[in-house]
């Protein structure tokens, strides 16, 4: 018995440590290709493109109704018929999104207005929405059983082909824009095909009970991710219709920019939420406060030479057309530092079991974030809607601290070092827009956050070691609840 739960131990760590890697890589691409596409298309159809991938992950929420979600909490209560559950939800999925795509059709002149786009881009988009549960169950079927190397190949692989395809068709294509978008869905069609047609011949089944069991599973879902996806990507969509595609293009290659810190979060958190886990079950608020410390100093560090080296990222993404718009770096950077220390509040709630609170508190910073957008896009520019975002992180952040005062747990953290973690944010992103202009010292203030990064390290280089091993602790206690 030791001996296995060593084996699924080892497992674990070594699809964990592959799952993030392929996620860099996969979001690498993303950042290697955006200094192409900026260079060979217009700023036009560089928003205009931006617009479409905002409305499919919408889209993938409403259509769906997230089915694939339901997946992770299927495999405990169908363990020996999960072939079949996923084949029979994956049709459900299927049905769903036919149904909407008929309403669009219908209507399809009202749909054209409303998404910006042709009606060939509409169905090209609701083709590859028919299939896309495919990829996500696909996944999360190999992720339950830590069989990682198909998840990494299949991102790669998808990532990758449809990169150099939307390059190729974008260069030889009469129209720029229509080029990237068949260069881009066309092979993540193809892909995500295969993987149906693999799932259905794996559990070949069609059972109302197990629709019934997706859709009470999932349908809770779609309001709080809808709001999450809102709260990240409103502002393109709005920014696109309130004033141009042009000005979304200007927006949106600074923010992908930046995505690269959400990424490293999701990471991350992938890590320590497991042990955090482990903490709280012995109400060892020491040890949390003790190693939360170098967590967010390590965040903060990585976050502060990004907003530091700006005007350098966007030069290489985007040329010297996109460096007007350095400015919203600092903003939709510190949004992300709150979304950092929110999500330890966040851990603590799913914790207790409080889904429904973080559910409500996203959907009031989605909603805030929008009216926001609203007003001030149209006074203030595209620039309006990094702000807005950071007031919307900013709000989530006060929500889930109110939300677990609530239950009495706040005494797991120290809430004054926090304020002081966010207080000093503000201050170095005021201190960046500064210092934009004055590239001397920039660089000096990059080379003293590492010496001062260096020796914290040094100084809390124990609790460090303990952060490194907390994927270690959080796997081997999955397993240990596994086995009980």
């Amino acid at each position: 018995m030791t001996s296995k739960i060593g084996v699924l131990k080892k497992n674990a760590i070594k699809a964990g440590v592959w799952y993030t890697i392929s996620n860099f890589l996969v979001k690498g691409v993303t950042f290697l290709t955006m200094p192409i596409f900026t260079r060979i298309m217009s700023e036009y159809d560089v928003g205009m493109f931006s617009n479409i991938t905002s409305w499919f992950s919408i889209l993938a929420i409403v259509t769906t109704f997230e089915i694939y979600s339901s997946v992770n909490l299927a495999r405990f209560d169908y363990k020996e018929k999960l072939d079949e559950y996923i084949s029979s939800s994956l049709l459900l999925g299927t049905l769903l999104t036919l149904v909407f795509y008929v309403i669009v059709l219908i209507f399809h002149g009202a749909f054209e207005s409303l998404f910006m786009m042709d009606l060939r881009t509409i169905n090209i988009i609701f083709i590859y929405l028919l299939f896309y549960p495919a990829v996500q169950m696909f996944q999360i079927r190999n992720q339950i059983r830590y069989n990682y190397r198909p998840v990494v190949i299949v991102s790669i692989i998808s990532a990758v082909v449809s990169s150099v395809f939307s390059i190729l068709l974008t260069l030889f294509a009469s129209n720029a824009l229509e080029g990237r978008i068949y260069g881009y869905f066309i092979p993540l069609i193809i892909i995500a095909i295969v993987l149906y047609i693999y799932l259905l011949r794996q559990g070949h089944t069609i059972s109302k009970k197990y629709w019934r069991y997706a859709l009470a599973i999932s349908f809770p879902l779609i309001w709080h991710l809808l709001a999450s996806y809102l709260l990240n990507s409103a502002d393109k969509i709005m920014i696109t219709d309130l004033i141009s595609p042009d000005a979304n293009a200007l927006y949106t290659v600074p923010y992908t920019a930046s995505l690269v810190v959400s990424v490293l979060w999701a990471s991350m958190n992938s890590a320590w939420s497991p042990w955090a886990y482990d903490r709280m079950k012995h109400d060892d608020s020491r040890g949390l406060q003790k190693a939360v410390r170098p967590y967010i100093f390590f965040f903060l560090t990585v976050v502060f030479i990004f907003m530091l080296v700006a005007p350098e990222i966007l030069y290489v993404m985007g040329g010297e057309v996109y460096m007007q718009a350095k400015y919203i770096m600092p903003p939709v950077m510190i949004a992300y530092i709150f979304q950092f220390i929110y999500s330890l509040y966040v851990n603590i709630e799913f914790y207790h079991k409080k889904q429904f609170w973080i559910a409500i508190g996203t959907i009031i910073a989605a909603l805030t974030n929008v009216g926001l957008n609203a007003i001030f896009i149209p006074m203030f520019g595209y620039v309006a809607a990094a702000y807005t975002t950071l007031v919307g992180y900013a709000l989530l952040f006060l929500i889930h601290f109110m939300f677990v005062k609530k239950i009495k747990c706040t005494y797991l953290y120290k809430t004054s070092f926090f304020v002081k973690v966010i207080l000093l944010s503000l201050l170095f992103g005021g201190v960046c827009l500064f210092a934009y202009s004055l590239d001397v010292l920039r660089h000096a203030i990059i080379v003293l956050i590492a010496i001062v990064a260096l020796v914290l390290i040094v100084r809390n280089r124990e609790a460090t070691k303990q952060l490194i091993k907390t994927r270690s602790f959080g796997s081997l206690n999955r397993v240990n609840k596994g086995k009980k």
